[in-house]
């Protein structure tokens, strides 16, 4: 296994950091560093969700692509159903970007009204038989959602949309519902293409399996938007490698939702939950117009310091090849194969 992540991180230190690249003037890392058989491979993921901003989000997505090619770092962009639908009508040229881009690879993720989002059940999937609900999903995975009755359409959607206009299968989808239904989602993901799953309950370790799909490894977690005060990129990876082990490779998930560059909260959460708690979830038919109730948003410096933040972390990243090597889903599903 050491040897595999030798020669791992051998060939993505070379491709995705290159020969000849710019270099930056940083301070010494005061963590200690590892040498590449130690390294930390490092994942900058954008979960993208925000469908009542839709202007907003595709300027976000655009300067981070803009970002990550200037410094040849890769990134993981996460699409629901619901704002893919609007950047394929919006924005196609969009779509293109993140298709064509070498360094974006896209996965899929589940937001509401979808029934089987989390424990978000106002559907009775449970009550249904297998055959029920096995087509159920199916054709949620393969049609529009309606954000107002929070049923499938006759329009193309789900996992299967962002397949048919990527080209190639979203690598992550995130297998979330009830343990009745999650096995049948993650076989229909399978079926589709996908190599990972996800999970919120803690580490996931390098080649961990569930319902057949690998899941996406990670050590530690770092929501980089929660830091409520002034702290730079340097200061965020330096504290996060303090947290992990210095005896292995491990792997970083740092991890911002596209609307954390311009809101604090969650922007359609007033339509699905009020409250922000599970057991307050509402019913269909939905009120779309209750969109950004007790949402702020953000002011310029709120918004450039998130910018800041942000760039500071890719460069402090770029400028320690030899503690990090950054990698991203289509990365990891070279090294499982």
């Amino acid at each position: 296994m050491k040897i595999f992540f030798g020669l791992s991180v051998l060939i993505f230190s070379l491709s995705v950091f290159g020969f000849g690249c710019q270099t930056f003037s940083l301070s010494t890392p005061s963590a200690e560093v590892k040498t590449l058989d130690k390294t930390v491979y490092t994942a900058f993921i954008i979960n993208t969700h925000d469908w009542t901003n839709p202007e907003e989000s595709m300027v976000v997505l655009n300067k981070v692509v803009d970002l990550h090619e200037e410094y040849q770092i890769p990134v993981d962009i996460y699409l629901d159903d619901q704002v893919t639908q609007i950047f394929q009508d919006q924005s196609p040229e969009l779509i293109e970007r993140l298709k064509n881009s070498s360094y974006v690879a896209v996965s899929y993720h589940l937001r509401p009204p979808y029934p089987y989002f989390w424990d978000y059940d106002w559907l009775g999937l449970d009550e249904m038989n297998q055959s029920e609900l096995n087509n159920l999903l199916l054709n949620y995975e393969e049609h529009k959602i309606d954000l107002v009755t929070g049923q499938p359409t006759n329009e193309p959607g789900g996992y299967q949309l962002l397949k048919d206009l990527f080209g190639y299968p979203p690598y992550v989808a995130a297998v979330t519902g009830s343990p009745k239904v999650i096995p049948l989602l993650a076989k229909i993901y399978k079926d589709k293409g996908a190599i990972f799953s996800v999970t919120h309950a803690g580490t996931t370790g390098w080649q961990d399996q569930e319902n057949s799909l690998w899941m996406r490894p990670e050590d530690l977690e770092v929501k980089v938007y929660e830091n409520k005060s002034r702290k730079s990129g340097e200061q965020i990876l330096v504290e996060a490698l303090d947290e992990l082990s210095e005896t292995r490779p491990v792997f970083l998930n740092l991890k911002w939702h596209e609307n954390n560059f311009y809101t604090s909260g969650t922007p359609w959460g007033s339509v699905y939950a009020p409250n922000k708690k599970d057991e307050d979830f509402l019913s269909p038919p939905y009120d779309l117009s209750k969109a950004m109730i007790g949402v702020k948003v953000k002011t310029d410096a709120e918004q450039a310091e998130q910018w800041l933040r942000y760039e500071e972390c890719l460069i402090y990243v770029k400028n320690h090849p030899e503690i990090f090597t950054a990698i991203n889903a289509r990365n990891l599903a070279e090294m499982i194969e």
